[in-house]
């Protein structure tokens, strides 16, 4: 839940960033910092170079498990320290600018809620310090989301009924990663944080499952290593970005229960041919010990909605092709698969695909942002990505 809320906030900032409206007293030649003199296309360069101050954010959730739904925020763009810039030696854009510097700092307050009646609100901070040689973030709030629990591995039963249920509680997770040395190399950790209270609507459909416990804190420190050769940050082209999470939940950091929780993820960027783009992404994860059912791995890909396909362990992986159509319109087209492994050996192995599009929404940073239609194997989902898609 907390991770959940993370993407939303971040999504939400970087589309608020060309749809926020300007003062009435600035309108006169406002959207001229829009149109790209290089092309004439819109573009949101000039504005996110500048922005420091209060900015509302839209916020806009797609999942097939809590159903279509938005919210409002409140961010605040940070100044960037002058030595950040100056210090930076930036790579060349398509028109052979110099990329913009990161952006600042970011602090968030924010309320959302979807179709089926969950809701959130809360608050949260991405710093990037020390000529982004830290990297910072936090955050915390209260939810109360509905969801449906399919068992864990190959439940015949709760396949054809799923349990409904709802968790409620206060989250918060707080994640510090250092840069070593003058490499790409990260290292840092999380502490995460969740009181539960777990309702289901029938409570007799899953007093058979072990994993369908209620009321609970659990509470974890997770170790984290990354290596990040991308050559941007927000819609990659090329390199590649390993992160591998080893964390423990105990009582001893504040919960109720005692697991373990590994996740080794890794995505990778290639130019095939002229305008033609491939990545790659592998998604591993595994528990074992005393776990949640809501916190099994489950199978991640666009398409299948949170928490459908849960076990001990699984394993996805997912292609995307992206053709260039010009400078600024591409398409892309994806599809993946995801295997689940546990004690009973009737996983699953459900597979998703899609396509859509990308416009290059500021071209001095990389950003890219479109819509993708996916195909999973219950559900049809329209998802608003900026960015990377595989950001969750």
């Amino acid at each position: 839940m907390a991770r959940a809320t993370g993407r939303w906030l971040a999504g939400g900032v970087l589309t608020a960033l060309l749809l926020a409206p300007a003062p009435a007293a600035q309108a006169q030649g406002f959207f001229d910092q829009f149109i790209d003199p290089k092309d004439g296309m819109l573009d949101g360069s000039e504005w996110l170079a500048g922005r420091t101050g209060f900015l509302p954010v839209p916020v806009i959730i797609s999942d097939p498990a809590v159903d279509y739904g938005g919210g409002l925020g409140i961010a605040f763009f940070h100044e960037q320290d002058a030595a950040d810039v100056e210090d930076r030696e930036p790579p060349l854009d398509i028109y052979g600018d110099p990329m913009l510097a990161l952006p600042p700092s970011v602090s968030a307050v924010v309320g959302a809620g979807t179709a089926n009646g969950s809701w959130i609100a809360g608050g949260g901070h991405l710093g990037i310090w020390r000529q982004d040689t830290i990297r910072y973030e936090g955050i915390a709030g209260g939810a109360s989301i509905n969801l449906n629990f399919h068992g864990s591995g190959d439940n015949d039963v709760l396949d054809d009924a799923p349990a409904g249920f709802n968790i409620e509680g206060f989250f918060t997770t707080h994640e510090l990663k250092f840069r070593v040395a003058d490499t790409d190399l990260f290292l840092g950790g999380r502490y995460e944080f969740l009181g539960a209270d777990v309702s289901f609507d029938n409570r007799a459909q899953i007093l058979d499952d072990a994993d369908a416990r209620f009321d609970e804190r659990t509470a974890g420190l997770t170790a984290l290593l990354e290596v990040d050769e991308r050559d941007n940050i927000f819609s990659p082209t090329s390199g590649h970005d390993t992160k591998l999470e080893l964390g423990l939940w105990s009582n001893v950091f504040g919960g109720d229960t005692d697991y373990w929780r590994t996740r080794l993820r890794s995505t990778s960027y290639w130019d095939l041919v002229e305008n033609l783009n491939l990545g790659v992404k592998v998604d591993a994860e595994a528990t074992g010990g005393d776990v949640p059912f809501y916190h099994l791995p489950f199978i991640r890909l666009r398409g299948i909605g949170s928490l459908r396909y849960q076990d001990d362990a699984v394993v996805s992986t997912e292609g995307e092709l992206r053709y260039d159509l010009t400078q600024r319109w591409s398409l892309v087209g994806f599809g993946g698969v995801g295997v689940t492994f546990g004690a009973d050996p009737s996983g699953y192995v459900e597979g998703a695909g899609g396509g859509g599009f990308r416009y290059l929404l500021a071209r001095r940073l990389g950003l890219k942002a479109g819509l993708d239609i996916a195909r999973g194997p219950e559900d049809t989902v329209v998802y608003v990505t900026v960015g990377s898609a595989w950001a969750r």
